[in-house]
């Protein structure tokens, strides 16, 4: 009889088993690997999207922008994006795309992303200041991208226009080599790759972005039209993310991964990023993650402005068509104030 009725015990705990994962719901989640996609990554790890009876599958593209297109035929729920030209023009052309959450941003220690000026330059005296920009070739990720507006704002703290550089346009992990090669004489780049060009000798850390843009919102979630009305799920994403970002910012201290659990935090940012050099996870500048998710306005305002003024994207779109920070404001009371490290 004993026996008879673990079986049945056995047989239910299956079927309740069964009929809980025919219940999570599944959301397709665009990632770059980077840094920034930590929330994400730890998300998943920690189980809190399966908290939240989430199935959440992490997709990898090799740039943000990729994502765009996915994301409006509704392939992604949701992906990683960054206030672009592209971005804008896609919802131009009727995409329902909304910056739900923070997911990168530079502020006054932790400037993760920075001017770089190729070593021989800073080393002749060839290069002093901001001004010295002037006739020179700089990197910069994309055509239309964010960073086209941060360079803006460099040259206009130096008297300069548009029109005294010569930008060339390169993704990140190719600017040590054309420093190297000497084929640019400064760049727009990002962590970690700024700790190993500084490694190498081939550029020197110049200013980081800070210096001439105080706050600069360098990447954001976004979600597609459909999933945005399922606000119950996106809620629910949304929360686990942000137990991620938490769990992230906890171990942020004077401008480096140094705070409780910090080792613990480089080894999962080593993991999901494929960096094998440890060392430069401790060395380099962090990227910056709002616990509230909060995406700085004022910046994808400045950002938007500069594209406009370039004839880079038309029309009268504006941010508020575009940010909706609703999700994370409801989240506010339930996840509670976050504690620094310092």
């Amino acid at each position: 009889m004993l026996k008879h009725l673990l079986v049945v015990a056995v047989v239910a705990l299956g079927s309740l088993g069964s009929s809980y994962a025919q219940t999570m719901k599944t959301v397709k989640v665009g990632t770059t690997n980077l840094s920034s996609d930590i929330g994400l990554f730890l998300a998943e790890k920690r189980g809190y999207f399966k908290d939240e009876g989430l199935k959440v599958e992490l997709i990898p593209f090799d740039a943000g922008a990729k994502m765009v297109a996915p994301l409006g035929a509704g392939d992604l729920d949701a992906g990683a994006g960054a206030a672009s030209a592209g971005l804008y023009n896609a919802v131009n052309r009727g995409l329902k795309l909304k910056m739900v959450a923070d997911k990168g941003t530079n502020i006054a220690g932790y400037s993760y992303k920075a001017l770089m000026v190729r070593k021989d330059l800073i080393d002749s005296g060839a290069f002093k200041s901001l001004a010295d920009l002037k006739g020179k070739k700089v990197a910069i990720i994309a055509n239309g991208a964010a960073d086209e507006s941060v360079i803006n704002q460099a040259l206009k703290k130096a008297g300069l226009k548009d029109d005294d550089i010569e930008k060339v346009f390169l993704p990140f992990p190719q600017h040590l080599t054309a420093f190297a090669n000497k084929a640019i004489d400064a760049s727009i780049s990002a962590e970690p790759g700024i700790t190993a060009m500084v490694r190498n000798g081939a550029a020197v850390r110049f200013v980081g972005l800070d210096d001439f843009y105080p706050v600069q919102q360098t990447a954001m979630l976004l979600i597609n039209g459909k999933f945005a009305e399922d606000r119950r799920t996106v809620t629910a994403f949304l929360k686990a993310y942000l137990r991620g970002v938490r769990d992230y910012a906890a171990t942020l201290k004077d401008g480096k991964i140094a705070g409780p659990g910090a080792e613990a935090m480089i080894k999962d940012i080593a993991e999901m990023t494929g960096i094998k050099d440890v060392s430069l996870l401790h060395q380099m500048v962090p990227v910056f993650i709002d616990p509230d998710g909060q995406i700085n306005r004022a910046s994808v305002e400045t950002d938007l402005a500069y594209f406009k003024s370039r004839g880079l994207v038309a029309g009268d779109i504006s941010t508020e068509g575009v940010i909706d920070l609703s999700f994370v404001n409801e989240l506010k009371p339930v996840l509670g104030p976050f504690k620094a490290s310092n």
